[in-house]
């Protein structure tokens, strides 16, 4: 089972303000400041040796066009979505027009050609008539480098009925002219078969870029019951699973962050940047030490 369809069926629990001041300065923005977002003083835990350090260089002989075998799946059945639309933007983008659409066959499939160890963006939709899904985006996605010269891989579509499973159980009501972001907190080290690992006790702290946080938007972490939890106490990154949400982040370009506490102070541990638009559900992880959200697979890197 994936993250991600472990992140729409895992119980939550909210995130709490607090008063701390260790962090980026308040910016009057209705009374919302770092420490509406960040206020744990739980010890991050997690590899950090790579943050503040310098990352392996992509080989660029590995940035190759290959011919991609796609597949439209609901990310929480893994069934497929026959007939659906799925748009790529090169440019990691999505602000702007794709480069190339597609419609999948049937079967939810459906063939191109892309860049490998290369960032760019996918969206997938169907007929607003249908009521079947919601507007889906996947940015900062890297394919791996594969000497055969082909991928097959399936691309997320997320459900009406899953986009509404997590203010459910949260007990809040998803405003859809706004976004919901689903992410993970990835730390510096790899585990069985080369997967990332978690940050535990992270907080996600959302700004314009400026330090300004929305006048809209709570983060929401995951605890590892088997029942919801509403309730739950979990105020930051469970260091079991990494999970977390944003639930109704405005519309526009956001940089989302994590943070730690390292017993001392807060410390910066990741970020990257989304554009949201109304109505969305968008998935993107944090990796550790990297402010732009890339994770590149160990096959792209130069050897």
């Amino acid at each position: 089972m994936s993250a991600l369809t472990i992140l729409m069926l895992a119980p939550l629990g909210c995130a709490a303000a607090g008063g701390n001041t260790d962090g980026p300065a308040e910016t009057g923005n209705t009374g919302r400041d770092f420490s509406y977002y960040v206020d744990t003083t739980t010890p991050y835990v997690g590899d950090n040796t790579c943050i503040g350090g310098s990352f392996r260089e992509v080989d660029p002989a590995k940035q190759v066009e290959v011919s991609f075998n796609g597949e439209v799946h609901d990310f929480q059945t893994e069934d497929t979505v026959p007939d659906a639309t799925v748009k790529y933007w090169f440019s990691d983008d999505i602000s702007g027009s794709p480069d190339e659409e597609h419609t999948a066959d049937g079967d939810g499939r459906f063939t191109t050609t892309l860049k490998v160890c290369t960032p760019q963006a996918y969206g997938t939709f169907t007929p607003v008539d249908w009521e079947e899904t919601v507007d889906t985006y996947e940015v900062h996605q890297i394919y791996g480098y594969d000497a055969d010269g082909s991928i097959d891989e399936w691309v997320n579509s997320v459900s009406v009925a899953t986009s509404n499973i997590i203010p459910a159980v949260i007990g809040i009501e998803w405003d859809e002219t706004t976004g919901i972001i689903a992410g993970t907190a990835y730390d510096c080290g790899t585990g069985v078969e080369g997967e990332p690992e978690f940050f535990g006790h992270a907080q996600i702290f959302i700004h314009d870029g400026n330090g300004t946080p929305p006048e809209a938007g709570e983060v929401f972490f995951f605890d590892d019951n088997d029942l919801p939890a509403a309730a739950s106490s979990v105020s930051d990154v469970n260091p079991n699973n990494g999970l977390w949400v944003a639930v109704n982040v405005p519309v526009g370009t956001w940089t989302v962050e994590m943070w730690g506490y390292d017993g001392a102070e807060y410390v910066n541990l990741g970020g990257t940047v989304l554009t949201i638009k109304s109505g969305s559900v968008n998935i993107s992880n944090i990796f550790a030490g990297r402010t732009d959200g890339l994770g590149y697979p160990d096959s792209c890197l130069v050897e």
